[in-house]
């Protein structure tokens, strides 16, 4: 008589839904969802710096970028083409995001805050910094290895950044 070893198909079957089941349960306590909604909205502005390098490559007759500035006690963030961002009729509005009565969004209402900046994107995409309003590239401050620009998200106690590289302008 052959004595038989090993287990059944159904024994193989229940032991693989409960390691199933029980790492399922292990792996949703240890994300929190305030990890995965900065990580999303982190990605979000990385898109928007994306999106206005781009618009600055399609179009070539303009400068464009985004800027993001206290006033008071709120934070304000937009994309804007030209050379003066915080004039009116400079700012676009960025596409996905809501807002209030202007072409500016609060950052709260994104549930981050950022650091204040200004980045310009020329018609190659190459980043530059300017604190009033771009003139030309012989005249702004580019983004180099001793002048960085890196935008800090910040929710919850937590912070991501945002950098972008000099000369090529790739947003990481």
């Amino acid at each position: 008589m052959r004595r038989q070893s090993g287990f059944t198909m159904i024994e193989m079957v229940v032991v693989l839904l409960l390691m199933g089941i029980i790492a399922a349960t292990v792996l949703g306590r240890s994300i929190a969802t305030s990890d995965i909604d900065l990580n999303s909205e982190t990605d979000n502005i990385r898109n928007h710096l994306r999106f206005a390098q781009s618009e600055a490559m399609k179009r070539s007759n303009m400068v464009w970028g985004i800027k993001c500035s206290t006033e008071a006690t709120v934070q304000y963030y937009w994309l804007f083409n030209g050379t003066n961002p915080d004039l009116p009729a400079n700012q676009v509005r960025l596409p996905g995001v809501s807002y209030g009565g202007d072409n500016r969004a609060r950052t709260a209402d994104f549930g981050v805050a950022l650091n204040d900046f200004t980045v310009f994107f020329n018609r190659i995409g190459k980043p530059y910094r300017a604190f009033a309003s771009y003139t030309d590239e012989t005249l702004n401050t580019p983004v180099s290895a001793s002048n960085p620009l890196t935008v800090t998200v910040t929710s919850k106690g937590q912070n991501r950044a945002i950098t972008v590289t000099p000369e090529t302008g790739l947003i990481r």
